[in-house]
């Protein structure tokens, strides 16, 4: 007869005592309880240690039995829900069980130990009775150090030394030694009296699925009511809820390839699935992404759903990553690599990925010339960049770029014109591009210090640049000083000091000392305290700086900027 879902009140005893093994499935996150919720904890003992409380209701457990047994009996049960506060729990009975060792309670620390903490039949002999996450088994087993009565037969070791349950750990020892002790001293009674709290006292309801309910359908609808995951937390589990009747083969791939996979992407893990779907469903949405892909992965194998996320890993990570090396070698082309790292000095907004993403992929796979890859990645810095100085901010970018990749197939000629077509987002033209650096302010825009940082680069004929973080001086100071009367009247100065022609690159105690001294003083200091070419050059070449220099300046850069970031790209 088909098993029914069965709810009902139990305690941490019932819970422990007998066989069984409690084991958190491959779909589940790591520990991540903190310092508050394992507080919290504390202060539910405490109520009950301080006769303020008989009973502590700590919530609803949700159980599904894994092998054959009775249902409240089971030899293996998987943890759908409840998996931080057993986890937790089980480590105050294990520090007790150590103190107690340490203290010569031998006797109070075997019965912990044999009747609460470990089975003691057959293969499970001497195994912990509540299993991790898989990543979290090097941690969970480096906490068993010091039992005298009992030696444990733990997992293979896998994951991270440090983490959150190595540092719970320490937590909730340090929360034991407090209510086991009197005058530091551990109290043999206060022992078991906490341990008596714990069992016994600390009431949970317990719902053990019946074979109707999918247990990786209900861990999605607890996320749904409130109990916050993440998405890669939810996509292991569209992944390997296929596996749930293979367990060994989940553990293989688990271990071969989605550990590698989350350890490749590390905390860019979660903000890497949007734009992964968007160049798969340009129509995807943040709240329809989990069903979009779990549509778009229902003919796959789990080894090919893995697979098929490993698709844009290696250029999103160059995108994102701070580690240089993962843009150094991401395609065969230099060229294409540094104008890789030039968006990611600029911060591309996410918006773009979905395009950059196929664009590179395809021309890693020999799907798109290096001249088209070059355009592209051309045309998107230069179109960053005139919208900045235009004073448009990145935003509203999502509704072009999630599908534009579909309308151009990687032709940078039906890029213009895409963008073009869509009356909300401007490309200005080189006409807008010269106004805007002769007239608009270049200060306080996003992008300043890579625009002046690029130019920097030009005069030095690229790369290397000054190993000295850079900030933005104003050659004609922000406050017009009785000095600088004399050479600009106050309507210029108003119109011209935060254009990028007023402004140079200039170390932070460079920038300091030079303050607003008048031009004489400033351009002997450019020439001698500065290690940029930009501010030296501009000290070398003018004699002068009144608004006559600044606009001839402004000129200049005109020419420079509209060969740097062209509006369309001529073939190679």
């Amino acid at each position: 007869m088909p098993q029914e879902l069965q709810a009902g009140p139990v305690t941490l005893l019932q819970l422990l005592k007998g066989e069984r093994e409690y084991v958190s499935p491959l779909f589940q996150r790591q520990y991540v309880w903190g310092s508050k919720e394992i507080g919290q904890l504390w202060k539910d003992v405490d109520e009950i240690l301080d006769g303020a409380e008989s009973t502590r209701f700590l919530g609803a457990l949700v159980l599904e039995v894994k092998t054959a047994g009775l249902a409240f009996q089971p030899d293996s049960t998987w943890i759908v829900d409840g998996q931080q506060r057993l986890t937790t729990l089980y480590l105050a009975l294990l520090k007790i069980a150590q103190q107690a060792d340490r203290a010569g309670a031998t006797e109070l620390s075997t019965t912990i130990c044999r009747q609460y903490l470990f089975n003691q039949d057959g293969e499970f002999r001497d195994r912990p009775k509540l299993l991790p996450t898989l990543l979290d088994y090097k941690q969970f087993n480096n906490l068993f150090d010091g039992l005298q009565s009992v030696h444990p037969r733990l997992q293979p070791a896998f994951g991270d030394e440090s983490g959150a349950l190595a540092k719970a750990s320490r937590s909730i020892l340090t929360a034991v030694r407090e209510r086991i002790s009197v005058d530091k001293v551990f109290d043999e009674g206060k022992a078991k009296a906490l341990v008596a709290a714990l069992l016994e006292k600390l009431k949970f309801v317990q719902i053990v699925l019946g074979d109707s309910q999918d247990p990786h359908q209900v861990f999605d609808s607890l996320n749904a009511q409130g109990v916050r995951l993440d998405n890669k937390d939810l996509i292991r589990n569209i992944v390997f809820q296929r596996l749930a009747g293979s367990p060994n083969e989940a553990e293989v791939l688990y271990r071969s390839k989605w550990v590698p996979l989350e350890q490749d992407l590390g905390t860019r893990f979660d903000s890497y699935f949007f734009p992964f779907a968007l160049v798969h469903q340009p129509t995807v949405t943040k709240s329809t992404l989990l069903a979009a892909l779990r549509d778009k992965w229902t003919p796959l194998t789990p080894n090919q759903i893995v697979e098929d996320l490993r698709t844009y890993v290696p250029v999103f990570n160059a995108l994102t990553s701070e580690d240089a090396t993962s843009r150094d070698t991401i395609t065969e082309s230099q060229e294409i690599n540094d104008q890789i790292w030039r968006l990611y000095r600029m911060g591309a907004p996410t918006s773009l990925y979905p395009f950059i993403l196929s664009v590179v992929t395809a021309y890693r796979n020999g799907q798109l010339t290096l001249d088209w890859t070059r355009r592209n990645l051309l045309q998107i810095e230069g179109f960053l960049v005139r919208r900045a100085l235009a004073g448009f901010e990145p935003t509203g970018l999502h509704a072009v770029f999630k599908d534009l990749w579909t309308k151009t197939a990687g032709d940078p000629d039906k890029f213009i014109q895409e963008i073009d077509r869509n009356p909300t987002v401007q490309f200005p033209d080189d006409v807008q591009f010269r106004r805007d650096i002769l007239e608009r302010p270049l200060y306080g825009r996003r992008l300043a210090k890579y625009i002046l940082a690029e130019y920097e680069r030009g005069l030095r004929g690229g790369d290397p640049f000054p190993d000295v973080e850079p900030t933005i001086d104003h050659v004609m100071p922000q406050e017009l000083t009785e000095a600088w009367k004399e050479v600009v009247t106050t309507d210029d100065h108003k119109a011209l000091k935060d254009t990028w022609a007023n402004l140079v690159p200039l170390s932070g105690p460079a920038n300091a000392e030079k303050g607003r001294k008048p031009w004489p003083d400033v351009r002997k200091y450019f020439e001698t305290e500065t290690v940029f070419k930009t501010t030296k050059r501009l000290a070398q070449q003018n004699e002068t700086w009144t608004s006559a220099e600044i606009r001839a300046r402004a000129e200049q850069l005109v020419l420079w900027a509209i060969e740097r970031w062209p509006k369309g790209t001529a073939a190679t």
